[in-house]
């Protein structure tokens, strides 16, 4: 974040409750009435800056409307890639000096995009972000960070249940990339193709997932990332071949559901499960359910 010398102020604005559908119509709109009342008012004395951020709402909304649109992460490990850091993430993916110039690149290109939104979190490298911001002269839109992430807070309504809903529902042609140990979710959201990528060192078949990905990139395709700091590179990628397709950078919010907690705000996979069940592949909450079974049946004595 920039320093401060002298003095700014900041104003929150947002929707009223009842008001959502107005206020995502017309954002565009009460931003730019709101800077000329001010610079109408005070002329060459002040400066003025907006940064609009966007969550779970808005992209449903954009959803239901068949937008096309792009959410993707660029946090520590892609930053401290980018930067050219020693050693891997915290997910077992290596640091790259081809990766962090691909994701260099990537930052530059795909978050000039007008539909791009970028992920946005509290942490020690945001300098090192905006930094990156404005070598490129970028002002991207940003997103609420867990928008799309299977944590706590969001298991408490059903906001991103009921985007998964629609997203199981579109008959649009829909493409995950993630390692096969998630490959459960072709059922729950009725995947068209699956792309396989290492569970760790995900990076190290980039050639290979790329020109898989490459082919066949169709108006509004949907492709759902879960391979670490290569999903921002794939999405440039694909970005560059057509603009009109949705691209979504999930991490790691399918990882409690199908696998282990990999993040401290995971919910634990029975929480998951009750969570997710209308959408769930049958087998899987019947696995848990055997699982629980022979535990109930070895404290008994049974078995």
């Amino acid at each position: 974040m920039d320093r401060i010398f002298d003095q700014e102020m900041k104003f929150s604005i947002k929707p009223n409750e009842n008001n959502k559908q107005f206020f995502m119509q017309n954002n565009e709109s009460i931003k730019n009435k709101i800077i000329k009342l001010l610079k109408d008012e005070f002329k060459d004395d002040i400066k003025i800056s907006s940064q609009m951020k966007f969550g779970i709402d808005y992209f449903t909304e954009k959803f239901l409307n068949n937008e096309n649109f792009t959410f993707v992460k660029y946090g520590d490990g892609e930053l401290l890639c980018m930067l050219g850091a020693k050693g891997e993430n915290c997910d077992f993916h290596p640091y790259t000096p081809k990766l962090g110039e691909l994701l260099k690149e990537s930052f530059g290109k795909l978050l000039a995009f007008e539909d791009a939104y970028l992920a946005d979190w509290k942490d020690n490298l945001i300098d090192v972000r905006d930094m990156f911001i404005k070598s490129n002269k970028l002002n991207p839109k940003f997103a609420d960070y867990d928008c799309f992430l299977t944590v706590h807070e969001n298991i408490k309504n059903n906001k991103l249940i009921n985007f998964y809903k629609l997203l199981k529902d579109s008959k649009r042609k829909k493409i995950f990339i993630g390692p096969k140990h998630l490959f459960q979710i072709e059922e729950m959201l009725n995947i068209d193709k699956l792309v396989v990528v290492p569970s760790a060192d995900a990076f190290s078949e980039y050639e290979r997932i790329a020109q898989e990905l490459r082919i066949d990139v169709e108006n509004n395709n949907i492709y759902i990332f879960c391979c670490s700091m290569m999903s921002c590179v794939l999405c440039n990628d694909l970005k560059r071949i057509n603009q009109n397709i949705t691209l979504l950078d999930i991490g790691s919010g399918f990882d409690p559901i199908f696998s282990n907690k990999s993040r401290p705000k995971q919910p634990s996979r029975e929480n998951c499960h009750r969570y997710y069940r209308c959408i769930l592949p049958q087998n899987v909450i019947r696995k848990k359910n055997e699982i629980a079974k022979s535990i109930l049946s070895k404290n008994s004595g049974l078995i």
